[in-house]
């Protein structure tokens, strides 16, 4: 046990500046290193629990990860926060598709394109969960 603690004392991470964990997290996404990544938003988080942007980067670290219920209860956190901001509608919509939760990823894809009518981004992910339900509808039905 002497060890772990020594060794979590001579983390890296932990020496950080809290306004610079952000960053590093951005820097560790970008290298694909979901798993530092998602440790440093959520560590960033203890010092800014407001900051949303924080909690939608460690939800796409998520579904990177395939983790969808972590990635789900990350975005929900955030259209809590900010029930006006159509990427935590797009957060939640991607972590049910991961989850195979067709119907309700239609409806937060569809709660985002209300909030932002123009994002193709989203507009797309739309449309590719309408025809994910419709393929599930048919399985589940013999076609």
């Amino acid at each position: 046990m002497a060890y772990v603690k020594s060794k979590e004392k001579d983390d890296p991470i932990l020496k950080l500046n809290p306004s610079n964990m952000n960053l590093e997290g951005n820097k560790a996404y970008k290298r694909k290193d979901y798993i530092t990544a998602a440790r440093l938003y959520t560590m960033a988080e203890g010092d800014y629990p407001e900051n949303v942007t924080l909690i939608a980067n460690r939800s796409v670290c998520w579904l990177n990860m395939g983790e969808g219920d972590k990635a789900l209860r990350d975005a929900q956190i955030c259209r809590a926060l900010r029930r006006d901001w159509p990427k935590a509608c797009f957060r939640e919509g991607a972590a049910r598709m991961l989850l195979k939760d067709y119907e309700k990823a239609c409806d937060a894809f569809l709660d985002g394109l209300k909030l932002d009518p123009l994002n193709t981004e989203i507009e797309n992910a739309l449309r590719e969960a309408l025809h994910s339900l419709e393929v599930s509808h048919a399985v589940k039905k013999g076609h």
